[in-house]
């Protein structure tokens, strides 16, 4: 189902999303029988094609929109990776009673309302992107032609509003972990008082660049939109990314930063518009499980925001980030970093999802970390100093 298509089924003001299938296919019946490997690999393409259409607009459904997502994120994933302890990479027909669930979780939501109205596309007519455009669409996170965008968490009161935080999850160049890195993160920073934006990068078959290329016309889409769209404080952007996503700030800062790395520099072709004119700068970055400077020249950059980064000790990427940890303190005239205790790879804010990962009692920390951090620097919170401080003593 095209996206067109999908559209027109969002007319009515509340609908089950089991109507975006009029007829389920055949296989999806539920049945004792024995299930082939291409039966199953049907199946899945069928729902996966379905299911991304909703996985990535959470304002328009209600219900237990986490279970569908994690469902939907396995199964995604398991194209291509082992997920629960499969033996192999790919869907086989092992699988079934986990699509038919996916399936089941689907229908139970219900649309509110237009999806495309619940989020912001962030490039205009182009897109900075290679050509001829990638056609390799098989066993992908996301529909053919798949176009970036941000799920917007304003502030009812702008007033009010602290500073902008744009979240990018993790999930390397394949997914985007949504479910734990991105919607609950949102939710977060909402409370604390920030407007937050969750980026819906391109990952594969899209080139590895143009992630950066989305977070920095994510920014400058925000403050280009100011006034149009009633956002306030665009002078305070932060970000707030999740491994690859993190990986993904840390590339903005050093080769896409203000109003003079275009995205015509990486895509010749390409026309910059009024957008890609706004600046890229970021005025705090925290990189989670994803500050990685190997290779990276920030020397271009006459504005390097305060990092604060963090990554727990049992991080499988923790062995390679924290020889860098000198570069960092040298290349950022204001860095912090926490070394959480225990904590393994992809746990977000540390305090669970339900059906995906536990919680971390004391990864969870870094979110709190985080704020004392951002507010200190921006002057919403007096930077204090202990004038009867030990020295120190050897």
């Amino acid at each position: 189902m095209n996206r067109r298509d999908f559209m027109k089924l969002s007319a009515a003001s509340a609908v089950t999303v089991g109507a975006m299938a009029s007829v389920a296919p055949a296989s999806f019946a539920e049945n004792s029988g024995v299930h082939t490997d291409a039966e199953v690999q049907a199946m899945v393409a069928e729902e996966l094609k379905l299911s991304r259409e909703v996985a990535f607009y959470p304002a328009a459904f209600k219900g237990d929109f986490d279970k569908f997502y994690v469902l939907f994120h396995k199964l995604s994933r398991a194209q291509y990776e082992k997920v629960d302890g499969a033996a192999v990479p790919g869907i086989n027909a092992s699988h079934y009673d986990m699509c038919v669930a996916l399936t089941n979780a689907r229908k139970a939501l219900r649309q509110v309302k237009d999806p495309k109205s619940t989020v912001w596309e962030i490039w205009g007519e182009q897109m900075a992107v290679e050509s001829p455009l990638p056609t390799n669409w098989t066993n992908c996170y996301d529909n053919e032609g798949f176009r970036p965008f941000l799920n917007p968490y304003l502030l009812p009161l702008q007033r009010k509003a602290k500073g902008n935080v744009i979240i990018i999850a993790g999930g390397g160049s394949t997914h985007r972990n949504n479910v734990v890195e991105g919607y609950p993160v949102a939710k977060f920073f909402n409370k604390q008082g920030y407007n937050a934006f969750v980026l819906q990068r391109r990952v594969n078959p899209y080139a590895a660049v143009d992630q950066q290329l989305d977070l920095a016309r994510a920014i400058r889409y925000i403050r280009h939109n100011a006034e149009a769209k009633n956002i306030a404080k665009t002078d305070v952007m932060i970000g707030v990314g999740f491994s690859a996503g993190g990986m993904n700030i840390m590339q903005v800062v050093a080769n896409h930063f203000g109003t003079v790395n275009t995205p015509d520099k990486v895509y010749p072709d390409y026309v910059c518009d009024a957008v890609d004119h706004e600046s890229a700068d970021l005025q705090v970055a925290v990189p989670v499980y994803g500050l990685f400077v190997t290779g990276l020249d920030f020397s271009g950059n006459p504005n390097l925001p305060p990092v604060f980064g963090v990554v727990g000790q049992k991080d499988g990427l923790s062995a390679a980030m924290l020889p860098g940890l000198p570069e960092c303190a040298k290349t950022f005239k204001d860095f912090s970093f926490y070394l959480a205790p225990d904590a393994p790879h992809g746990v977000g804010l540390g305090t669970g999802t339900k059906g995906y990962v536990n919680g971390y009692t004391q990864i969870a920390q870094w979110p709190d970390m985080a704020v004392n951090f951002i507010e200190s620097r921006l002057g919403l919170m007096e930077k204090t100093e202990d004038m009867d401080s030990v020295a120190f003593a050897w």
